[in-house]
């Protein structure tokens, strides 16, 4: 029949519009495993309950499993070690911050400390003043500038040695 016609174009439309017979496999599959199968691997409409393409040549095979890259205990112990890092984390910044008031609290004393000591310093020197102590020493004790120069005192020899006898004498007395 085809060899009668001449025009290519009708060949091909009638190639086109014959049905297509599925092929055959060598393996024979059950029909209730190419069903699951068409479920899982996402070639089934799940309008048609599991029914079977008619013209499909053979139901394609599930793609192998991936395994697991990360396991759940992995998983937990992320997690885990996230919250540990974090409540580290939280405590290190209150604790500086404790000592940043600490910090500023000694800083504080320090300044007063520093204040103090140089109003002691400014007293000591009003106080050390020659002027001040002269003064002190009239009116308190009774001192006065003595009206003529020192003079030197002559001491003789002779008198030395009495009274270094005199001396060794109440040494030997009290022994």
């Amino acid at each position: 029949m085809r060899s009668e016609k001449q025009n290519l174009g009708e060949i091909y439309a009638e190639r086109a519009m014959e049905e297509i017979e599925p092929q055959v496999s060598t393996i024979s599959i059950p029909k209730i495993r190419e069903t699951r199968d068409m479920v899982y691997n996402g070639t089934a409409n799940p309008l048609d309950n599991g029914a079977m393409f008619i013209n499909t040549p053979q139901a394609a095979r599930n793609k192998k499993q991936k395994k697991r890259r990360v396991s759940p205990f992995t998983i937990v112990l992320l997690l885990l070690g996230g919250a540990v890092s974090s409540v580290l984390y939280i405590g290190n910044i209150l604790a500086v911050g404790h000592l940043m008031v600490q910090i500023n609290q000694l800083q504080i004393k320090h300044k007063q400390i520093l204040n103090e000591q140089e109003l002691l310093k400014a007293q000591i020197n009003r106080m050390s003043g020659l002027e001040r102590i002269q003064q002190v020493a009239q009116d308190q004790l009774g001192l006065r500038n003595p009206r003529q120069l020192p003079v030197w005192i002559e001491v003789d020899p002779e008198r030395i040695n009495e009274v270094e006898e005199v001396f060794q004498q109440q040494m030997k007395r009290e022994r």
